[in-house]
């Protein structure tokens, strides 16, 4: 019977491509992305923000929104996907430690996409302030 891996980022990347390549996978790996952020809020403090931020670049990004290299959509679903996978280098169920893998995968994507964060969380701003004008 063959063993179970454990996911790796490497291979939530390559997974990445696979939903990119497919979109309308993408709503419902958000949505999972989103119950599991919210079961675990105590744990993701520190990345709490990063991860919300990349699940709306995505979000716009899938609605033809606001436009992003193509590159950091992948990377942003590489974390996505590594963040739900409950088998993961450090599986969840790891009591403290089970998120410790999870939080550095949100914050390496979110650090190698700053310039793209700041330029998407402008375009948010300048969003809601046309809105409200």
């Amino acid at each position: 019977m063959p063993t179970k891996r454990a996911l790796t980022f490497e291979r939530s990347m390559t997974r990445a491509e696979l939903f990119v390549g497919h979109k309308e996978k993408l709503p419902w790996l958000l949505d999972k992305a989103i119950r599991k952020a919210e079961e675990h809020y105590e744990s993701l403090l520190a990345s709490w923000e990063s991860l919300q931020v990349l699940i709306r670049l995505i979000r716009c990004w899938l609605a033809d929104t606001y436009a992003t290299p193509v590159r950091s959509i992948l990377m942003a679903v590489g974390a996505v996907i590594y963040f739900v996978s409950s088998f993961d280098l450090i599986p969840d169920a790891v009591p403290v430690l089970g998120m410790v893998d999870d939080v550095w995968a949100i914050n390496s994507v979110a650090r190698a996409n700053l310039r793209v964060i700041s330029s998407f969380r402008n375009w948010e701003v300048s969003l809601k302030w046309t809105e409200s004008s």
